[in-house]
């Protein structure tokens, strides 16, 4: 059995954490409309770090089907696999939400769109899909869509690596840098774009390749800890000190920040080590655990709050008090879905 890698935990651990609270206060000021500027500096101190946590889930999502060899898996075994880790999930999740939304709105999603566009939600791509045209879209997000097709042509990725891994990066990087700052043919942000994204999921696998289980210089993992800080720090300063705004990036130009910062904390973290009998680790592994039930879930909890919900006269006890509410909710509901959906895989053979 392959020894657990804690410190992706770790990494997952922050990314779906900021994901988290970034989508919190986003949904303060876009859906509820809030006005109280405390929350606009919460959000922009989480949306720090969401950015790159959304690149380093897809990092990791590379770097763990390289190691665990999947794709030394049949083909019709590895789909499988990946079809009840992903969909059936997103398929629990999405019904439940389903119903939710009818009882909280008193109105189906989709009531008057086409049936045949349910074909992007079957798919797991609507995600991406509404961004171009009106869909069935509930949950998920834009991560859903580019995890799907990251899986789906994970072994042909598997097998240019294997064959042509630096041919691969360099037409990969090249692609990646002419839709970046050149022409993005997309009708949409080309951030959001499989076809994009594609190429933080091959790096993690070529990540893998090349780190095997091999140890990190301790001084490597500690000068890419500092960049980490740094990085942090100067998104910090340029938000929060105004006479420092000159020094504010393009967003292109922070893709390539947000991709550093990314990168360099997985080399700062992947080998950390923590005894399997300690309380934290128990604790960075249940979060783990459940981080994609969460992603799945959490967003659309928050929409139902915030579009039902007058918080224009709320102090900040009573923000708290509504936080603490998505948390426990998002966190059972995680549990439930976790449960059926485990359910349901083990009828799938």
């Amino acid at each position: 059995m392959k020894k657990r890698i804690i410190g992706l935990d770790i990494l997952r651990d922050i990314g779906v954490i900021f994901i988290f609270f970034y989508h919190f206060f986003v949904e303060y000021i876009v859906t509820a409309q809030g006005t109280d500027g405390a929350m606009f500096g919460y959000n922009y101190f989480f949306n720090i770090l969401a950015r790159p946590a959304s690149l380093f889930l897809f990092v990791i999502s590379g770097y763990a089907l390289m190691y665990n060899r999947e794709y030394e898996l049949p083909l019709k075994k590895y789909y499988l696999r990946r079809f009840k880790g992903l969909l059936i999930p997103f398929y629990v999740a999405y019904t439940l939400m389903y119903v939710v939304t009818y009882l909280v709105n008193n109105q189906v999603v989709g009531h008057d769109i086409p049936l045949n566009r349910f074909v992007f939600t079957l798919l797991g791509l609507d995600g991406v899909a509404q961004l171009v045209t009106v869909d069935f879209y509930l949950i998920g997000e834009w991560f859903m869509s580019c995890i799907v097709v990251c899986y789906l042509v994970f072994p042909l990725l598997a097998k240019l690596l294997n064959r042509f891994k630096y041919i691969t990066l360099v037409v990969l990087l090249v692609w990646y840098m002419f839709i970046l700052f050149v022409y993005n043919p997309f009708p949409f942000t080309q951030l959001m774009n499989p076809l994009f994204i594609i190429v933080y999921f091959y790096i993690g696998m070529l990540l893998q390749q090349q780190l095997k289980d091999d140890q990190i210089n301790t001084k490597l993992r500690a000068a890419c800890a500092v960049i980490s800080a740094l990085i942090f720090i100067y998104f910090c300063l340029v938000g929060f000190v105004p006479s420092l705004e000159w020094m504010k990036l393009t967003q292109e130009q922070n893709e390539l920040i947000y991709f550093a910062i990314s990168m360099t904390m997985l080399v700062a973290l992947r080998d950390v080590e923590i005894p399997s009998d300690k309380f934290v680790y128990t604790i960075i592994t249940y979060i783990s655990g459940i981080s994609w039930y969460v992603i799945l879930l959490h967003h659309r909890i928050m929409i139902l709050f915030y579009s039902h919900l007058s918080v224009e006269g709320y102090n900040h006890r009573e923000i708290f008090a509504l936080l603490l509410a998505c948390i426990f909710i998002t966190w059972a509901a995680s549990l439930l879905v976790q449960n059926l959906s485990s359910r349901i895989k083990k009828m799938i053979k």
